[in-house]
């Protein structure tokens, strides 16, 4: 039967959660088709009695191997054996989007991940052709923040593996002094923050949430045990206290117009507070971070308070000061 193209994206949409374990419903689908009608002008807003149709659809015409499972209050596959084979409708936005994240992909990803992204995204342009692929384009588009640090390349791939499959790793993980440990992991969460690849999930031989370096997995080995993503660990990735470093709370700063406009852009917590006297308030940040900043701007912001981190970082100024004489 022909499918116009609103609900071959509605059709699309419910598989793509299917195939991510989300559990959809018809509720979270409405909310969800409601949203990308307002963020991104698709005409796929719909009732429930859509959705149904739409679920029921995917059974009959495109063998989806549907069941619901009411722990969850969702729909599931069966089997993950099942793809959505639809024709590619990707207009010219669309298309922008691909070749965009697959050329993010090239500079923040090694490989192989890096190659599958990139493959993925020259067969859709294989059949489609838009007029704003041209070589100049291509070669003006820069990705100045990249991944720099020389990943080992069976390493990463055994803990995406991980991450994608929800199937525990065993790591060998190099500390900061350079010692060796062995130990099971969980990798929950994939992030790549600062130029480098970082894994959060629950160590089994600390028992507690971690966070590991990519870089500092010398190597990694899949298991076949797989495990339940703790959401509790998920949401607490956040660029507010992701490295986990120990903070300082309520930190006041006397800063200049330019520095407001790098904190602005850059923020040192998602809740900093500017005053009209040229002050801000960061309601926690780690000295690991907070000390190079002060460094970078050379005067343009002053440490205010607390008065023990200020006499702290001026006998670190005088250190280093001395080491220059």
């Amino acid at each position: 039967m022909p499918i116009q193209k609103n609900q071959l994206h509605r059709l699309m949409r419910i598989a793509a959660l299917l195939k991510e374990n989300r559990y959809p419903n018809s509720k979270t689908l409405i909310e969800e088709f409601r949203r990308i009608s307002l963020e991104e002008g698709l005409e796929i807003d719909c009732v429930k009695k859509t959705v149904l149709r739409d679920m029921k659809l995917l059974e009959t015409e495109f063998g989806c191997p549907l069941a619901f499972d009411r722990a969850q209050n969702g729909y599931y596959l069966k089997h993950h054996g099942w793809d959505f084979i639809a024709p590619a409708l990707l207009d010219e936005n669309e298309m922008i989007a691909s070749v965009i994240g697959a050329r993010i992909a090239e500079e923040i990803f090694p490989a192989p991940v890096k190659n599958r992204i990139r493959n993925a995204v020259d067969a859709l342009l294989q059949q489609n052709n838009p007029d704003f692929l041209d070589t100049a384009n291509l070669r003006s588009l820069f990705i100045l923040s990249g991944l720099y640090i020389d990943l080992n390349a069976t390493v990463f791939l055994t803990v995406f593996t991980g991450w994608q499959e929800r199937r525990r790793i065993k790591i060998f993980y190099e500390d900061y002094a350079g010692n060796v440990t062995s130990r099971y992991f969980e990798p929950h969460t994939l992030v790549f923050y600062q130029n480098n690849w970082y894994t959060k999930g629950l160590c089994l031989l600390k028992k507690a949430p971690r966070t590991f370096s990519l870089s500092r997995i010398k190597r990694a080995e899949i298991t076949s045990i797989k495990f339940e993503p703790d959401k509790e660990i998920i949401r607490s990735v956040n660029t507010d206290d992701f490295l986990g470093f120990q903070k300082i709370k309520n930190v006041k700063l006397q800063i200049s117009d330019h520095v407001k406009e790098k904190l602005l852009v850059s923020p040192l917590h998602s809740k900093q507070k500017f005053f009209q006297n040229g002050t801000v308030v960061i309601p926690a940040v780690s000295k690991e971070t907070l000390f190079p900043f002060l460094l970078s701007f050379r005067g343009e912001a002053v440490l205010l308070k607390p008065e023990n981190l200020r006499e702290e970082i001026k006998a670190e100024l005088e250190k280093m000061l001395s080491d220059y004489q």
